[in-house]
């Protein structure tokens, strides 16, 4: 789950380097934030599934 976090920090990096005209969106800055979604995705899809499993043992 580091990985989610760590690809999650590389975008919002990017999007913050990207970022030269406040006014509109790059498409590097659409192509991060699209990384971004799929990380935070990821990571709360993997986050249930480990607490289903827990639930599912008995705590």
């Amino acid at each position: 789950m580091y990985n989610y976090f760590a690809l999650s920090l590389v975008a919002f990096i990017g999007i913050v380097v990207f970022d030269d005209d406040p006014t509109g969106v790059s498409l590097q800055e659409w192509i991060f934030f699209a990384v971004l979604v799929y990380a935070a995705i990821s990571f709360f899809r993997r986050y249930f599934e480990h607490l289903r499993q827990q639930i599912g043992r008995g705590g």
